[in-house]
């Protein structure tokens, strides 16, 4: 079966855009429901070995899984005994074709079909992408589907392959944003993508509080960024003009406000989108307050063999305290403070505070 150029605006237009849809691959999904009068339809995607009953599931119409287990009958999904990963990719199947050598499992679909009030199914494998596999599954609980309704499920399954493979790297990208942001949130860094004019263009969320107060408002994006001094704010125009001729060109750090006590380093940008509404040029990196510490004294007592009150008495000389100081900060004497001080150096292979305090600040536990 050909798509019609209708069909190419009805089905396929929806199938590609849902990946970036609040509600991923619903239009897409009730348009299938539509032209097949299914009473559910649902895109399912199991990455790697995923169990069916676990994997990620977007579907439309009455919710099948629900109703199963209402029933007592989710061992149709739990028992993960349907071969789904043996499809053959791009044909239309129905269940009874490939649950033949498995009697009592079929004996169970039937059972199943009939307490649920299922009359037909139809489920086409989408060809494999970066690891992830997927499903389009159609339903029907009083009729059966058609043949036009099968070739339907054919046509458009290279199109669903294409769109899934835009899914798994939308997702890849995504998850190693989330993982960058994380790890920069951990170290207190924050950063403001700026353009040729010194305008914001985005900036990390981490950041918004300083910038509201740097700017007094909270409009931000589109707004050049604020600097006090007459000077640094030259400084960071003819930065983002030489930026954007070189992307090559040496880093440099401004003062952006005095009263704040915020500085940053700028960069340029050597990673450029091929296409955007305005071109980021130059990045500004700023230390922030790093979120609400975790449990340091754990991870520093596991990964240098402290107890967890010689963990803490350590990380309170690493963030700046004399032994004195500390030992007030623990309720300990100056002598106790002293002996524990040698005790973990010791433990540690350091021979100094200095030593201490760089050799704690370089580990995991200072992202903790």
């Amino acid at each position: 079966m050909q798509l019609s150029s209708s069909d190419e605006t009805d089905l396929l237009m929806p199938l590609y855009a849902g990946v970036h849809d609040q509600d991923a691959w619903l239009t897409f999904l009730k348009r299938i429901q539509r032209r097949t009068g299914a009473d559910y339809v649902s895109l399912i995607f199991a990455q790697g070995d995923t169990p069916m009953h676990l994997a990620k599931e977007v579907f439309v119409g009455r919710d099948l899984r629900a109703e199963a287990r209402a029933l007592g009958l989710e061992a149709l999904y739990d028992k993960d005994r349907l071969p789904y990963d043996r499809l053959r990719p791009g044909r239309v199947y129905q269940p009874a074709e490939f649950i033949a050598d498995d009697p009592q499992f079929s004996e169970f679909h039937e059972e199943f079909c009939k307490r649920v009030g299922l009359t037909d199914e139809r489920i086409v494998r989408i060809k494999e992408q970066e690891g992830t596999s997927a499903w389009l599954m159609l339903v029907r609980y009083s009729a059966f589907f058609s043949a036009a309704d099968g070739a339907l499920l054919t046509a458009v399954a290279p199109h669903v392959a294409v769109a899934l493979r835009n899914f798994v790297l939308a997702e890849r990208q995504r998850i190693r944003c989330a993982a960058s942001r994380e790890g920069l949130a951990r170290a207190g860094v924050g950063w403001i993508a700026l353009g040729r004019d010194t305008r914001i263009l985005d900036f990390d969320s981490n950041l918004t509080p300083l910038l509201v107060r740097l700017h007094e408002s909270e409009k931000l994006v589109g707004e050049r960024l604020h600097i006090d001094a007459q000077h640094d704010r030259q400084v960071v125009t003819q930065l983002a003009y030489e930026f954007a001729r070189n992307s090559a060109a040496a880093p440099r750090a401004v003062i952006l406000s005095d009263k704040l006590g915020l500085d940053a380093l700028l960069v340029p940008m050597t990673e450029r989108p091929d296409a955007a509404l305005t071109l980021p040029v130059m990045m500004a990196f700023c230390r922030v307050q790093r979120p609400p510490e975790g449990d340091r004294k754990s991870i520093l007592s596991a990964l240098y063999g402290l107890s967890l009150r010689e963990a803490e008495f350590a990380l309170a000389l690493s963030d700046g305290k004399s032994i004195s100081e500390a030992a007030v900060t623990m309720g300990w004497t100056e002598q106790t403070a002293r002996s524990c001080s040698k005790h973990v150096y010791a433990k540690m292979g350091l021979r100094s505070q200095s030593a201490l305090v760089r050799e704690i600040f370089l580990s995991s536990a200072r992202l903790a």
